[in-house]
């Protein structure tokens, strides 16, 4: 409904939560640790020069891209600010020129990556938030514009994307942060709380499933168990035999 609509209907729409925006370092760092990614990504593939700039691209911009996308919140914000297209070239050409240096950067890049995710998170959940959007819906644009990236990344490879198989969370990671997010955020928390909040519960279940493997589980067929204890229960109870 329209704001005129909703006053006519007598209606108040629910002032949305106060944001502070996030230092220019947060995207910064998220884009260029997202584009480094895909291009090693990229490099190991065997792609080409454009190619790896393409992939880069995808899996450090695609996030924002989809967000905007989904909620149809204008000109995509990497086309708005050209410092974006700027962090994800660094990316790029870092994963192009020092792809085996940057291969030993194992332990700063799962740092920065730990770090970073719930930027994406923070991002996704503030801009629902502005638009009004139920906190379902939030949830939903936050995890999806923390694994947006990767799931461009690789669709375009042909392959299923990881945030859709078993291991280290990271889909589910993003979902509880922006649970976090959403609850601080409508119970009135000060806009900082809310955020460090946000960023803490990313960065410490990422880290946590990192660190001591946990994985989100794989399918479980419980079929034949409740087959057997369906058949259980139907199986007729034989008088000659005394109950108790």
């Amino acid at each position: 409904m329209t704001p005129t609509v909703m006053a006519a209907a007598g209606l108040a729409a629910a002032a949305p939560p106060q944001i502070i925006s996030l230092p220019p370092l947060f995207d910064a760092l998220a884009i260029t640790v997202g584009a480094l990614a895909g291009a090693l990504y990229a490099t190991r593939k065997g792609f080409d020069f454009l190619g790896i700039v393409a992939i880069a691209f995808l899996s450090g911009l695609g996030g924002g891209v989809i967000r905007d996308v989904v909620l149809q919140f204008g000109t995509p914000a990497f086309l708005a600010n050209p410092w974006f297209l700027i962090y994800a070239a660094s990316g790029a050409l870092i994963g192009f020129f020092f792809a085996k240096k940057a291969q030993t950067w194992g332990f700063a890049y799962n740092a920065l990556d730990v770090a970073t995710m719930g930027v994406w998170v923070l991002l996704g959940c503030q801009k629902s938030l502005q638009l009004g959007l139920p906190a379902v819906s939030v949830v939903f644009v936050g995890v999806l514009a923390s694994v947006g990236g990767g799931l461009l990344m690789n669709l375009l490879c042909g392959e299923v994307p990881t945030s859709f198989q078993p291991g280290h969370w990271h889909a589910f990671a993003a979902m509880l942060a922006s649970i976090t997010y959403v609850t601080l955020a409508r119970a009135g928390a000060p806009p900082l709380t809310a955020e460090a909040a946000t960023l803490a519960t990313a960065a410490v279940l990422k880290w946590s499933a990192v660190r001591f493997d946990i994985r989100t589980p794989a399918p479980i067929d419980l079929s034949e168990v409740v087959r057997e204890r369906l058949a259980r229960r139907r199986k007729p109870v034989d008088p000659s035999i005394p109950s108790g």
